[in-house]
């Protein structure tokens, strides 16, 4: 017994075929442009974090392209340019060899801890919650908020 298929058959069952698969193709679509954004939006924080705690190099260009993504009042709370690089070079001197984890809260917060691992123990050195918001294409981190580590 042979199966035989005509053109028209063919053609029928790949548009059949595409219409099942269209809204499924649609929504993947969509959610890895979510994905897209989201980890964009992140890229921004996680360069702020890790130039403010030392752990790239602390230059003053460096300072002055981040002062872009943060809110007017915090700049002005970390002293603009000349205050994010002293705290980066604080930072980069008192734990040179931290290392740091990052925790998604809620949407436009992350929890970043600043940790050393020494002798099979982890010590949690410094808690700070970076608040953000998305405006527009640009991220801008809001509010920092600071604790102390056990």
């Amino acid at each position: 017994m042979r199966l035989s298929y005509n053109k028209e058959d063919l053609i029928i069952g790949f548009f059949i075929i595409f219409a099942i698969s269209y809204p499924l193709l649609t929504a993947l679509l969509i959610f890895l442009q979510d994905v897209k954004e989201k980890e964009q939006e992140m890229q921004g924080v996680r360069a702020f974090y890790n130039f403010l705690f030392g752990l790239e190099e602390c230059k003053r260009e460096r300072a002055e392209e981040l002062l872009d993504i943060l809110s007017e009042e915090l700049a002005k709370d970390i002293g603009g340019v000349d205050g994010l690089f002293r705290t980066c070079e604080s930072y980069r001197k008192a734990y040179p060899d931290a290392k740091v984890e990052e925790k998604l809260m809620k949407d436009g917060e992350v929890m970043v801890m600043l940790v050393r691992k020494e002798k099979g123990m982890t010590q949690r050195l410094l808690f700070v919650k970076v608040y953000y918001d998305r405006e527009g294409k640009d991220t801008k981190i809001k509010r920092l908020e600071y604790e102390k580590g056990s």
